[in-house]
């Protein structure tokens, strides 16, 4: 019986070219007004959801849901908290800066499912962004199947957040390859659990001189050869 290759992506900077700011003053005037507290307390609002996103956390490689800090934010105010999805849709909108697919993403995706691979996504990320922007880039069709970081509580590197993602999917790491940018997270988290890696650097990589990271088992130097590269290895 043939056993079926899989590729497992991250997004951020591996897929999706992305610069977020969260220090942009206008970001926290427009989520003051929505909240109600008008513009002049965009500093307190930014110091409160600071606050929130600290007291959630739990230390280590737990991720928390920034839905629930939304939630929190609204609640403390009164205000219907089924909003909390468009204040967390207008936070994100409001803080970025740049965002796009890499050049030949949706095509290589859409050739490694045409010649019988498996093809699944795993973030480091917030659902209450991350879905609408693989909308908005017209990448949520291309996955057999996606798991993110903050629906799972805990997040790369982590062996746990690749164990659930093996659950969750139906794959194991011997027929599967992680891809991503950053050594950390991807390479390393990977490694750890039996995976080989294509390790791609971009702008959004991590650097990590303190740490003793493994060598990735394939190194590219843009998408071009990413693309190029993927389909040989099925």
């Amino acid at each position: 019986m043939e056993v079926r290759m899989n590729f497992v992506f991250d997004l951020y900077g591996t897929l999706i070219d992305i610069i977020t700011d969260e220090s942009n003053s206008e970001l926290w005037e427009g989520i003051a007004l929505l909240l109600g507290d008008g513009e002049e307390r965009a500093e307190q609002v930014r110091e409160e959801y600071l606050g929130l996103c600290c007291k959630a956390h739990k230390g280590g490689y737990h991720e928390l849901d920034l839905l629930l800090v939304f939630v929190a934010m609204l609640e403390s105010r009164g205000v219907d908290i089924s909003v909390a999805p468009s204040l967390a849709s207008e936070f994100r909108r409001l803080s970025i800066v740049r965002l796009r697919c890499f050049d030949g993403v949706k095509e290589m995706l859409t050739e490694l499912r045409e010649k019988g691979a498996g093809v699944y996504l795993l973030s480091n990320a917030q659902s209450c962004f991350t879905v609408d922007e693989l909308h908005t880039t017209g990448l949520y069709g291309l996955f057999d199947g996606i798991v993110i970081s903050s629906d799972i509580g805990v997040k790369k590197p982590s062996p746990e957040a690749f164990n659930i993602a093996f659950e969750k999917l139906g794959i194991s790491a011997e027929n599967s390859i992680y891809v991503g940018n950053d050594m950390r997270d991807d390479v390393l988290g990977a490694s750890n659990v039996g995976m080989r890696t294509v390790y791609i650097q971009t702008e959004q990589s991590g650097s990590y001189p303190e740490l003793s990271l493994p060598e990735p088992t394939y190194r590219v130097s843009n998408h071009r050869e990413m693309k190029e590269l993927l389909p040989s290895l099925i």
